[in-house]
């Protein structure tokens, strides 16, 4: 299965999405599109399969936010600014029930740090966050990310990605 990453369109397929999450389908299929194009306050980019181009396998969705420096290791900040630290939220992202294993996931992130790292050149950030659900932590953490300290005990774990790491890694 060949698949395409590209920014959501209003007429793309969605309300067959099902991730196996409420929250996660239920963002992409009544708030993605008004967040996106209307209030501007996230962008979301969805995988099509290239034969048919409409029907959303998986999306990821971006922001930007900031975040208190001392929320942060403070290895990490050493030398920076004492202001809040801009940065890039990966608010979401999901893949369809029916295609996962085959990659997708992989291929989603991927293309969210690199959509990250080419917005942080041009306006500049810090790192990107995410909350990982609790049974994602491992996923994300094999990308790079690193927990913060301090975060609460239930619900979802705060975790960042140094964008001196993303860049590394793409020059690999």
């Amino acid at each position: 299965m060949a698949s395409v990453i590209r920014r959501l369109e209003e007429d793309d397929e969605v309300e067959n999405f099902d991730c196996g999450d409420d929250a996660l389908n239920n963002y992409l299929k009544r708030h993605a599109w008004t967040n996106q194009e209307k209030i501007s306050i996230g962008v979301s980019n969805v995988a099509v399969e290239e034969g048919a181009p409409r029907a959303v396998l998986g999306y990821f969705t971006l922001a930007m936010s900031s975040v208190p420096r001392d929320a942060f290791p403070k290895k990490h900040v050493r030398g920076l600014p004492p202001y809040d630290l801009p940065l890039i939220l990966l608010a979401r992202l999901a893949v369809d029930r029916r295609f996962a294993g085959r990659g997708l996931g992989h291929a989603l992130i991927s293309e969210a740090l690199r959509i990250s790292l080419r917005a942080a050149d041009e306006v500049g950030c810090r790192c990107i966050v995410t909350d990982a659900y609790r049974d994602r932590v491992g996923w994300y953490a094999r990308y790079g990310f690193v927990p913060i300290e301090g975060a609460a005990e239930t619900g979802p774990q705060r975790m960042f990605l140094d964008m001196r790491t993303v860049r590394a890694a793409l020059r690999r």
